[in-house]
């Protein structure tokens, strides 16, 4: 156990804007605050409990303790810039630095929660059957016997779509590749 290693993470926590803002929206509830507490004996531990982490899989902690606990998803990539730091800040304390790393945390940078603010939720964030009925509420239809048809011609399907979709029609389920997200 590394008392200096516990200072550490209580720092980078409190210096963690993502989640420091997620405590003042009280977004896991009135006990956001008690979570971010808690946050820091559970690091701790699972540094200790783990051999050689790295800062994704730190990352990848931290963020499902705050998708669970706090109700919010990181997507701004800090939680991999803290997981990189309590890394590096464990290594130091592992090598008897401890004065390395009272140094890195006099020179971080604090949180500022003045420019943050709750972001209003526009038409791509909608849920999707809502997205869906809206855009089918502006489709203009003409009826032509009974069929229905867009003013505007359907886009001709690649080959890749139409296997796709005969994979799909075929019982398969398709997996896409899509943008990774934090």
């Amino acid at each position: 156990m590394y008392p200096v290693f516990n200072t550490a993470i209580k720092t980078v926590l409190n210096n963690w804007t993502a989640l420091q803002f997620a405590v003042q929206q009280q977004a896991g509830g009135k006990e956001s605050a008690a979570v971010a507490e808690w946050m820091v004996g559970v690091l701790e531990q699972y540094f200790y409990e783990n051999e050689d982490l790295d800062g994704e899989e730190v990352a990848d902690y931290l963020a499902t303790i705050m998708d669970q606990e706090l109700n919010t998803l990181v997507e701004d990539e800090s939680d991999l810039q803290v997981g990189e730091c309590l890394c590096r800040l464990y290594q130091l304390c592992v090598a008897g630095q401890e004065s390395a790393v009272m140094d890195e945390l006099s020179k971080m940078p604090k949180c500022d929660l003045t420019a943050c603010r709750v972001q209003e939720q526009d038409e791509s964030e909608m849920d999707a059957p809502q997205l869906v009925a809206d855009q089918m509420n502006e489709l203009q239809l003409i009826d032509s016997g009974g069929d229905a048809v867009s003013e505007t011609p359907p886009r001709e399907l690649t080959e890749l779509e139409k296997q796709q979709l005969q994979d799909e029609a075929d019982g398969w389920t398709v997996i896409r590749k899509g943008n990774k997200k934090r």
